[in-house]
Protein backbone atom coordinates (compact mmCIF):
# COMPACT_ATOMS: atom_id res chain seq x y z
CA UNK A 1 0.00 0.00 0.00
CA UNK A 2 1.00 3.59 -0.58
CA UNK A 3 1.42 5.98 2.30
CA UNK A 4 -0.32 9.36 2.08
CA UNK A 5 2.72 11.55 1.67
CA UNK A 6 3.00 15.25 2.34
CA UNK A 7 4.61 15.69 -1.08
CA UNK A 8 3.83 13.08 -3.74
CA UNK A 9 4.83 12.94 -7.38
CA UNK A 10 2.15 14.14 -9.78
CA UNK A 11 2.45 10.95 -11.86
CA UNK A 12 -0.61 9.34 -10.22
CA UNK A 13 -2.70 12.48 -10.83
CA UNK A 14 -1.63 12.61 -14.48
CA UNK A 15 -2.44 8.91 -14.88
CA UNK A 16 -5.87 9.50 -13.34
CA UNK A 17 -6.34 12.40 -15.77
CA UNK A 18 -5.57 10.06 -18.68
CA UNK A 19 -8.15 7.64 -17.29
CA UNK A 20 -10.73 10.45 -17.08
CA UNK A 21 -10.06 11.14 -20.76
CA UNK A 22 -11.74 7.82 -21.61
CA UNK A 23 -15.32 8.41 -20.34
CA UNK A 24 -15.29 11.99 -21.65
CA UNK A 25 -14.24 10.75 -25.09
CA UNK A 26 -16.78 7.93 -24.92
CA UNK A 27 -19.55 10.44 -24.25
CA UNK A 28 -18.62 13.00 -26.92
CA UNK A 29 -16.33 11.21 -29.38
CA UNK A 30 -19.13 10.19 -31.74
CA UNK A 31 -20.57 13.69 -32.09
CA UNK A 32 -18.37 14.79 -34.98
CA UNK A 33 -18.77 11.57 -36.97
CA UNK A 34 -22.43 10.94 -36.29
CA UNK A 35 -23.45 11.11 -39.96
CA UNK A 36 -20.75 8.72 -41.12
CA UNK A 37 -21.59 6.24 -38.37
CA UNK A 38 -25.29 6.37 -39.23
CA UNK A 39 -24.50 5.53 -42.86
CA UNK A 40 -22.19 2.68 -41.81
CA UNK A 41 -24.92 1.20 -39.62
CA UNK A 42 -27.70 1.88 -42.17
CA UNK A 43 -29.60 4.08 -39.74
CA UNK A 44 -31.18 7.53 -40.21
CA UNK A 45 -28.95 10.13 -38.56
CA UNK A 46 -31.88 11.73 -36.72
CA UNK A 47 -33.73 8.53 -35.83
CA UNK A 48 -34.45 7.06 -32.43
CA UNK A 49 -31.94 4.22 -32.72
CA UNK A 50 -29.15 6.63 -33.54
CA UNK A 51 -30.14 8.84 -30.62
CA UNK A 52 -29.98 5.78 -28.35
CA UNK A 53 -26.51 4.94 -29.66
CA UNK A 54 -25.35 8.46 -28.88
CA UNK A 55 -26.91 8.65 -25.40
CA UNK A 56 -26.33 5.05 -24.35
CA UNK A 57 -22.80 5.60 -23.07
CA UNK A 58 -23.78 8.41 -20.67
CA UNK A 59 -26.88 6.57 -19.46
CA UNK A 60 -24.87 3.44 -18.67
CA UNK A 61 -22.23 5.53 -16.89
CA UNK A 62 -24.85 7.01 -14.55
CA UNK A 63 -26.11 3.49 -13.77
CA UNK A 64 -22.54 2.52 -12.85
CA UNK A 65 -22.24 5.52 -10.52
CA UNK A 66 -24.93 4.00 -8.31
CA UNK A 67 -22.94 0.89 -7.40
CA UNK A 68 -19.27 1.45 -8.25
CA UNK A 69 -18.69 3.77 -5.28
CA UNK A 70 -19.83 1.13 -2.80
CA UNK A 71 -17.82 -1.56 -4.59
CA UNK A 72 -14.70 0.59 -4.52
CA UNK A 73 -15.09 1.30 -0.82
CA UNK A 74 -15.37 -2.43 -0.09
CA UNK A 75 -12.86 -3.93 -2.51
CA UNK A 76 -10.51 -1.05 -3.31
CA UNK A 77 -10.87 1.94 -5.59
CA UNK A 78 -7.72 1.07 -7.52
CA UNK A 79 -9.28 -2.28 -8.37
CA UNK A 80 -12.49 -0.64 -9.65
CA UNK A 81 -10.41 1.87 -11.65
CA UNK A 82 -8.29 -0.84 -13.25
CA UNK A 83 -11.35 -2.91 -14.01
CA UNK A 84 -13.07 0.08 -15.61
CA UNK A 85 -10.08 0.96 -17.81
CA UNK A 86 -9.60 -2.65 -18.92
CA UNK A 87 -13.32 -3.10 -19.66
CA UNK A 88 -13.45 0.18 -21.62
CA UNK A 89 -10.47 -0.92 -23.70
CA UNK A 90 -11.86 -4.40 -24.32
CA UNK A 91 -15.26 -3.02 -25.38
CA UNK A 92 -13.64 -0.75 -27.95
CA UNK A 93 -11.39 -3.54 -29.20
CA UNK A 94 -14.59 -5.43 -30.02
CA UNK A 95 -16.14 -2.28 -31.51
CA UNK A 96 -13.19 -2.15 -33.87
CA UNK A 97 -14.28 -5.48 -35.37
CA UNK A 98 -18.01 -4.98 -34.76
CA UNK A 99 -18.98 -5.47 -38.43
CA UNK A 100 -17.56 -9.00 -38.92
CA UNK A 101 -18.48 -9.91 -35.34
CA UNK A 102 -22.12 -8.92 -35.89
CA UNK A 103 -22.21 -10.95 -39.11
CA UNK A 104 -20.75 -13.98 -37.32
CA UNK A 105 -23.34 -13.67 -34.52
CA UNK A 106 -26.18 -12.96 -36.96
CA UNK A 107 -27.01 -9.72 -35.15
CA UNK A 108 -27.88 -6.32 -36.58
CA UNK A 109 -24.74 -4.21 -36.55
CA UNK A 110 -26.40 -1.32 -34.74
CA UNK A 111 -27.58 -3.64 -31.95
CA UNK A 112 -24.10 -5.02 -31.31
CA UNK A 113 -22.69 -1.50 -31.48
CA UNK A 114 -25.25 -0.38 -28.88
CA UNK A 115 -24.50 -3.33 -26.58
CA UNK A 116 -20.77 -2.60 -26.65
CA UNK A 117 -21.43 1.12 -26.10
CA UNK A 118 -23.44 0.26 -22.99
CA UNK A 119 -20.62 -1.95 -21.69
CA UNK A 120 -18.14 0.84 -22.34
CA UNK A 121 -20.47 3.28 -20.56
CA UNK A 122 -20.55 1.09 -17.45
CA UNK A 123 -16.76 1.04 -17.56
CA UNK A 124 -16.68 4.82 -18.00
CA UNK A 125 -18.82 5.27 -14.90
CA UNK A 126 -16.46 3.07 -12.90
CA UNK A 127 -13.47 5.10 -14.13
CA UNK A 128 -15.03 8.47 -13.26
CA UNK A 129 -16.09 7.55 -9.73
CA UNK A 130 -12.85 5.74 -8.91
CA UNK A 131 -10.48 8.34 -10.36
CA UNK A 132 -12.31 11.19 -8.65
CA UNK A 133 -12.16 9.43 -5.28
CA UNK A 134 -8.54 8.29 -5.68
CA UNK A 135 -7.41 11.83 -6.49
CA UNK A 136 -8.49 12.86 -3.01
CA UNK A 137 -7.21 9.76 -1.24
CA UNK A 138 -3.70 9.75 -2.71
CA UNK A 139 -2.80 13.38 -2.01
CA UNK A 140 -2.45 15.22 1.27
CA UNK A 141 -4.12 18.55 1.99
CA UNK A 142 -1.34 20.75 0.58
CA UNK A 143 -1.39 19.08 -2.86
CA UNK A 144 -5.02 18.07 -3.28
CA UNK A 145 -6.23 21.11 -5.21
CA UNK A 146 -3.51 20.74 -7.83
CA UNK A 147 -3.98 17.00 -8.05
CA UNK A 148 -7.75 17.18 -8.52
CA UNK A 149 -7.34 19.86 -11.21
CA UNK A 150 -5.02 17.52 -13.13
CA UNK A 151 -7.41 14.60 -12.67
CA UNK A 152 -10.27 16.59 -14.20
CA UNK A 153 -8.06 18.00 -16.95
CA UNK A 154 -8.74 14.80 -18.89
CA UNK A 155 -12.33 15.92 -19.58
CA UNK A 156 -11.66 19.13 -21.57
CA UNK A 157 -8.62 17.45 -23.12
CA UNK A 158 -10.91 14.77 -24.56
CA UNK A 159 -13.14 17.46 -26.07
CA UNK A 160 -10.38 19.50 -27.71
CA UNK A 161 -8.04 16.67 -28.76
CA UNK A 162 -10.03 13.45 -28.78
CA UNK A 163 -13.27 14.56 -30.43
CA UNK A 164 -11.72 16.02 -33.66
CA UNK A 165 -9.45 13.00 -34.16
CA UNK A 166 -12.09 10.60 -35.56
CA UNK A 167 -13.18 13.26 -38.05
CA UNK A 168 -9.56 13.86 -39.06
CA UNK A 169 -8.94 10.14 -39.51
CA UNK A 170 -12.14 9.61 -41.51
CA UNK A 171 -10.62 10.23 -44.97
CA UNK A 172 -7.70 7.91 -44.14
CA UNK A 173 -10.07 5.09 -43.15
CA UNK A 174 -12.12 5.68 -46.30
CA UNK A 175 -9.05 4.89 -48.43
CA UNK A 176 -8.46 1.51 -46.80
CA UNK A 177 -9.02 -1.59 -48.97
CA UNK A 178 -12.50 -3.09 -48.74
CA UNK A 179 -11.06 -6.33 -47.36
CA UNK A 180 -9.31 -4.52 -44.51
CA UNK A 181 -11.84 -1.85 -43.54
CA UNK A 182 -14.33 -4.13 -41.69
CA UNK A 183 -11.53 -5.23 -39.34
CA UNK A 184 -10.52 -1.68 -38.41
CA UNK A 185 -14.00 -0.40 -37.60
CA UNK A 186 -14.76 3.28 -37.21
CA UNK A 187 -12.14 5.96 -36.45
CA UNK A 188 -13.91 6.56 -33.13
CA UNK A 189 -13.27 2.97 -32.01
CA UNK A 190 -9.63 3.14 -33.13
CA UNK A 191 -8.96 6.34 -31.17
CA UNK A 192 -10.79 4.99 -28.11
CA UNK A 193 -8.81 1.73 -28.22
CA UNK A 194 -5.48 3.55 -28.50
CA UNK A 195 -6.40 5.90 -25.64
CA UNK A 196 -7.54 2.93 -23.57
CA UNK A 197 -4.25 1.11 -24.06
CA UNK A 198 -2.26 4.20 -23.05
CA UNK A 199 -4.47 4.68 -19.98
CA UNK A 200 -4.08 0.99 -19.04
CA UNK A 201 -0.30 1.27 -18.99
CA UNK A 202 -0.39 4.57 -17.08
CA UNK A 203 -2.85 3.39 -14.44
CA UNK A 204 -1.13 0.05 -13.88
CA UNK A 205 2.29 1.67 -13.52
CA UNK A 206 1.56 4.94 -11.75
CA UNK A 207 -1.55 4.67 -9.56
CA UNK A 208 -0.93 3.03 -6.16
CA UNK A 209 -3.46 1.72 -3.69
CA UNK A 210 -4.14 4.43 -1.09
CA UNK A 211 -3.40 3.55 2.50
CA UNK A 212 -6.46 4.16 4.64
CA UNK A 213 -6.44 5.04 8.29
CA UNK A 214 -6.26 1.97 10.51
CA UNK A 215 -9.57 0.61 11.76
CA UNK A 216 -9.56 0.10 15.55
CA UNK A 217 -9.90 -3.58 16.26
CA UNK A 218 -9.32 -5.81 19.23
CA UNK A 219 -7.31 -8.99 18.91
CA UNK A 220 -5.79 -10.06 15.63
CA UNK A 221 -4.97 -7.80 12.75
CA UNK A 222 -7.95 -7.27 10.41
CA UNK A 223 -8.11 -9.60 7.43
CA UNK A 224 -9.67 -8.90 4.04
CA UNK A 225 -13.16 -9.83 5.23
CA UNK A 226 -12.84 -7.51 8.23
CA UNK A 227 -11.62 -4.69 6.00
CA UNK A 228 -14.56 -5.17 3.66
CA UNK A 229 -17.00 -5.16 6.57
CA UNK A 230 -15.41 -2.00 7.96
CA UNK A 231 -15.71 -0.27 4.59
CA UNK A 232 -19.34 -1.32 4.27
CA UNK A 233 -20.06 0.01 7.77
CA UNK A 234 -18.35 3.36 7.19
CA UNK A 235 -20.95 6.07 7.40
CA UNK A 236 -21.42 8.76 4.80
CA UNK A 237 -22.07 12.34 5.84
CA UNK A 238 -25.81 12.67 6.49
CA UNK A 239 -27.84 14.22 3.69
CA UNK A 240 -29.17 16.93 6.00
CA UNK A 241 -25.60 18.11 6.60
CA UNK A 242 -24.32 17.87 3.03
CA UNK A 243 -27.31 18.52 0.72
CA UNK A 244 -25.76 21.84 -0.24
CA UNK A 245 -22.67 20.07 -1.65
CA UNK A 246 -24.85 17.99 -3.97
CA UNK A 247 -26.86 21.10 -4.87
CA UNK A 248 -23.65 22.96 -5.75
CA UNK A 249 -22.49 20.02 -7.87
CA UNK A 250 -25.85 20.13 -9.68
CA UNK A 251 -26.06 23.89 -10.16
CA UNK A 252 -22.55 24.52 -11.52
CA UNK A 253 -23.05 22.51 -14.76
CA UNK A 254 -26.71 23.45 -14.93
CA UNK A 255 -25.59 27.07 -15.25
CA UNK A 256 -22.98 26.27 -17.92
CA UNK A 257 -24.71 23.96 -20.36
CA UNK A 258 -27.53 26.28 -21.52
CA UNK A 259 -24.77 28.60 -22.74
CA UNK A 260 -22.90 25.73 -24.44
CA UNK A 261 -26.06 24.46 -26.15
CA UNK A 262 -26.92 27.94 -27.38
CA UNK A 263 -23.45 28.80 -28.70
CA UNK A 264 -23.80 27.25 -32.15
CA UNK A 265 -27.38 28.43 -33.00
CA UNK A 266 -26.76 31.88 -31.54
CA UNK A 267 -23.54 32.31 -33.50
CA UNK A 268 -25.31 31.22 -36.70
CA UNK A 269 -28.57 33.17 -36.38
CA UNK A 270 -27.60 36.30 -34.50
CA UNK A 271 -23.90 36.76 -35.26
CA UNK A 272 -24.08 35.22 -38.77
CA UNK A 273 -21.03 32.99 -38.31
CA UNK A 274 -20.29 30.52 -41.09
CA UNK A 275 -19.99 26.80 -40.36
CA UNK A 276 -16.19 27.11 -40.34
CA UNK A 277 -16.31 30.05 -37.94
CA UNK A 278 -18.63 28.14 -35.61
CA UNK A 279 -16.23 25.18 -35.63
CA UNK A 280 -13.41 27.56 -34.73
CA UNK A 281 -15.54 28.95 -31.88
CA UNK A 282 -15.97 25.47 -30.42
CA UNK A 283 -12.24 24.84 -30.79
CA UNK A 284 -11.50 28.08 -28.93
CA UNK A 285 -13.86 26.98 -26.15
CA UNK A 286 -12.10 23.62 -25.89
CA UNK A 287 -8.61 25.12 -25.79
CA UNK A 288 -9.70 27.64 -23.17
CA UNK A 289 -11.15 24.83 -21.06
CA UNK A 290 -7.84 22.94 -21.16
CA UNK A 291 -6.03 26.15 -20.22
CA UNK A 292 -8.42 26.57 -17.30
CA UNK A 293 -7.58 23.13 -15.97
CA UNK A 294 -3.86 23.85 -16.21
CA UNK A 295 -4.31 27.25 -14.53
CA UNK A 296 -6.30 25.66 -11.73
CA UNK A 297 -3.54 23.10 -11.13
CA UNK A 298 -1.05 25.96 -10.69
CA UNK A 299 -3.04 28.29 -8.43
CA UNK A 300 -5.53 26.20 -6.42
CA UNK A 301 -3.21 25.18 -3.58
CA UNK A 302 -1.24 28.44 -3.59
CA UNK A 303 -4.22 30.80 -3.47
CA UNK A 304 -6.40 28.39 -1.54
CA UNK A 305 -8.99 26.02 -2.96
CA UNK A 306 -11.94 27.85 -1.42
CA UNK A 307 -10.70 31.22 -2.63
CA UNK A 308 -10.08 29.86 -6.13
CA UNK A 309 -13.53 28.24 -6.28
CA UNK A 310 -15.44 31.30 -5.07
CA UNK A 311 -13.47 33.69 -7.29
CA UNK A 312 -14.10 31.54 -10.38
CA UNK A 313 -17.85 31.34 -9.64
CA UNK A 314 -18.08 35.09 -9.11
CA UNK A 315 -16.10 35.80 -12.28
CA UNK A 316 -18.25 33.38 -14.27
CA UNK A 317 -21.39 35.19 -13.11
CA UNK A 318 -19.94 38.59 -13.99
CA UNK A 319 -18.82 37.52 -17.47
CA UNK A 320 -22.14 35.80 -18.18
CA UNK A 321 -24.06 39.00 -17.50
CA UNK A 322 -22.14 40.72 -20.33
CA UNK A 323 -22.94 38.16 -23.05
CA UNK A 324 -26.16 39.69 -24.46
CA UNK A 325 -24.45 43.00 -25.15
CA UNK A 326 -21.44 41.71 -27.10
CA UNK A 327 -20.72 41.81 -30.79
CA UNK A 328 -19.08 38.96 -32.65
CA UNK A 329 -15.52 39.52 -31.41
CA UNK A 330 -16.63 40.24 -27.85
CA UNK A 331 -18.80 37.11 -27.80
CA UNK A 332 -15.87 34.90 -28.84
CA UNK A 333 -13.58 36.52 -26.27
CA UNK A 334 -16.14 36.19 -23.46
CA UNK A 335 -16.98 32.61 -24.46
CA UNK A 336 -13.28 31.70 -24.23
CA UNK A 337 -13.00 33.32 -20.80
CA UNK A 338 -16.12 31.49 -19.62
CA UNK A 339 -14.69 28.19 -20.86
CA UNK A 340 -11.48 28.87 -18.94
CA UNK A 341 -13.21 29.93 -15.72
CA UNK A 342 -15.68 27.02 -15.78
CA UNK A 343 -12.83 24.48 -15.59
CA UNK A 344 -10.75 26.44 -13.07
CA UNK A 345 -13.37 25.69 -10.41
CA UNK A 346 -13.74 21.94 -10.95
CA UNK A 347 -10.55 20.77 -9.22
CA UNK A 348 -10.88 23.03 -6.15
CA UNK A 349 -14.52 22.05 -5.69
CA UNK A 350 -13.79 18.32 -5.84
CA UNK A 351 -10.82 18.76 -3.52
CA UNK A 352 -12.85 20.66 -0.89
CA UNK A 353 -15.75 18.23 -1.15
CA UNK A 354 -13.40 15.28 -0.60
CA UNK A 355 -12.62 16.51 2.92
CA UNK A 356 -16.26 16.04 3.95
CA UNK A 357 -16.27 12.24 3.63
CA UNK A 358 -14.54 9.55 5.64
CA UNK A 359 -11.74 7.78 3.76
CA UNK A 360 -13.67 4.53 3.70
CA UNK A 361 -16.79 6.18 2.31
CA UNK A 362 -15.01 8.31 -0.28
CA UNK A 363 -16.11 6.18 -3.23
CA UNK A 364 -19.81 6.44 -2.38
CA UNK A 365 -19.53 10.15 -1.65
CA UNK A 366 -17.78 10.69 -4.99
CA UNK A 367 -20.55 8.76 -6.75
CA UNK A 368 -23.27 10.94 -5.20
CA UNK A 369 -21.51 14.13 -6.20
CA UNK A 370 -21.06 12.84 -9.76
CA UNK A 371 -24.72 11.78 -10.01
CA UNK A 372 -25.74 15.30 -9.00
CA UNK A 373 -23.33 16.75 -11.56
CA UNK A 374 -24.64 14.50 -14.34
CA UNK A 375 -28.20 15.51 -13.53
CA UNK A 376 -27.07 19.13 -13.79
CA UNK A 377 -25.46 18.48 -17.18
CA UNK A 378 -28.55 16.74 -18.56
CA UNK A 379 -30.90 19.31 -17.07
CA UNK A 380 -28.81 22.18 -18.40
CA UNK A 381 -28.77 20.69 -21.90
CA UNK A 382 -32.53 20.19 -21.86
CA UNK A 383 -33.18 23.70 -20.51
CA UNK A 384 -30.83 25.22 -23.07
CA UNK A 385 -32.49 23.42 -25.99
CA UNK A 386 -35.95 24.41 -24.74
CA UNK A 387 -35.00 28.07 -24.34
CA UNK A 388 -33.30 28.24 -27.74
CA UNK A 389 -36.35 26.76 -29.43
CA UNK A 390 -38.94 28.91 -27.67
CA UNK A 391 -37.10 32.21 -27.54
CA UNK A 392 -33.86 32.37 -29.50
CA UNK A 393 -35.07 30.81 -32.75
CA UNK A 394 -38.18 33.01 -32.92
CA UNK A 395 -36.46 36.27 -32.05
CA UNK A 396 -33.37 36.71 -34.17
CA UNK A 397 -32.57 39.80 -32.07
CA UNK A 398 -29.25 39.12 -30.35
CA UNK A 399 -29.81 40.84 -26.97
CA UNK A 400 -33.25 39.32 -26.56
CA UNK A 401 -32.23 35.91 -27.86
CA UNK A 402 -29.65 35.43 -25.11
CA UNK A 403 -31.37 37.25 -22.26
CA UNK A 404 -33.40 34.28 -21.02
CA UNK A 405 -30.40 31.94 -21.24
CA UNK A 406 -28.19 34.40 -19.40
CA UNK A 407 -30.76 34.95 -16.64
CA UNK A 408 -31.09 31.18 -16.10
CA UNK A 409 -27.31 30.67 -16.08
CA UNK A 410 -26.73 33.65 -13.83
CA UNK A 411 -29.32 32.53 -11.28
CA UNK A 412 -27.82 29.03 -11.06
CA UNK A 413 -24.28 30.36 -10.71
CA UNK A 414 -25.18 32.87 -8.00
CA UNK A 415 -27.00 30.22 -5.94
CA UNK A 416 -24.04 27.84 -6.43
CA UNK A 417 -21.72 30.61 -5.22
CA UNK A 418 -23.79 31.17 -2.08
CA UNK A 419 -23.88 27.44 -1.33
CA UNK A 420 -20.16 27.00 -2.02
CA UNK A 421 -19.39 29.59 0.66
CA UNK A 422 -20.18 26.83 3.17
CA UNK A 423 -17.14 24.87 2.03
CA UNK A 424 -14.13 25.44 4.27
CA UNK A 425 -10.44 24.73 4.00
CA UNK A 426 -9.32 21.88 6.27
CA UNK A 427 -6.96 22.78 9.10
CA UNK A 428 -3.28 22.27 8.38
CA UNK A 429 -1.91 19.02 9.84
CA UNK A 430 0.22 19.34 12.99
CA UNK A 431 3.96 19.62 12.52
CA UNK A 432 4.48 16.19 14.06
CA UNK A 433 2.06 14.61 11.60
CA UNK A 434 3.77 16.30 8.68
CA UNK A 435 7.22 15.12 9.72
CA UNK A 436 5.88 11.63 10.22
CA UNK A 437 4.25 11.58 6.78
CA UNK A 438 7.41 12.68 5.05
CA UNK A 439 9.61 10.24 6.94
Amino acid sequence: MSTLQESRSLRPALALGLAMFLPAFGTHGLNAGRGELARALSLPADGGRMALLMAGFALAAVVAYAWVGAYGDRRGLRRSLRGGVLLFTAAHALLLIAAPLADALALPRWLLFLALRLVAGLAGGAITVSANALGGLLYATAQRGRAMSLVWLGVPLALVVGVPLPLTLGPLFARLPETVRPWLGEPYAAVALLAGLIACVSVLRAVPEPELAAVPASGAAPDAAHAAASAAAATLPPLRATWWVYATSFLMPFGVFPLIVSADPYAARSLHFTAGERAQLLLVLGVASVAGGLLSSMVADRLGRRRTLLASLALFAGLTALLPWCGAFGYVALAALLGLVSTVRQGPFQALASFLADQRGRGRFSARILIASQLGISGGQFAGIALVRTVGAASGDSPFALTHLVVASLACTVVALLLAMRLVEPPAPPAAARSGASA
